[in-house]
């Protein structure tokens, strides 16, 4: 990440409310219901080579290998505690989804690595400075 990159915002807005996450979640939305169709909107298939951008605790991608688990799944998020969550939550599930650190308008992988590319609860952790900010360094 870049030290002139605009501050980073958490998972629920704050540091000390990302342990919180999951919980808050499943009682002030309708997640299973919402990302099931996400889930299904995008025909994942065998073979298929996905990223989940924003992935927070992992949720999204984790139902993605469940619901198809030839697939290869990648979680991608700047916030090292809710990655960390999301290894956790993985591993006990045993499921094999690689989680990277990074963000959304800096992608580090290079062109068509993916087939599908999915995401939900993250847009509104973008500030419109972080996407003049990247808009910038694309002219460059």
């Amino acid at each position: 990440m870049n030290p002139n990159d605009p501050p980073y915002i958490p998972a629920l807005g704050y540091n000390f409310l990302t342990a919180l996450y999951d919980p808050v979640v499943a009682l002030t939305t309708r997640e299973r219901t919402f990302k099931q169709r996400l889930i299904l909107q995008a025909e994942i298939r065998a073979g298929h080579v996905v990223l989940d951008v924003g992935c927070g605790t992992g949720t999204l991608a984790m139902w993605i290998k469940q619901a198809c688990p030839e697939a290869i799944v990648t979680g991608l998020d700047g916030d090292d505690a809710v990655l960390e969550r999301a290894r956790r939550k993985a591993a006990r599930a045993a499921l094999d989804i690689q989680f990277d650190r990074g963000l959304s308008y800096a992608l580090s992988y290079p062109q068509c690595t993916f087939d599908r590319v999915i995401s939900s609860l993250f847009l509104h952790h973008l500030t419109h400075n972080s996407m003049t900010s990247a808009s910038n360094r694309r002219r460059r």
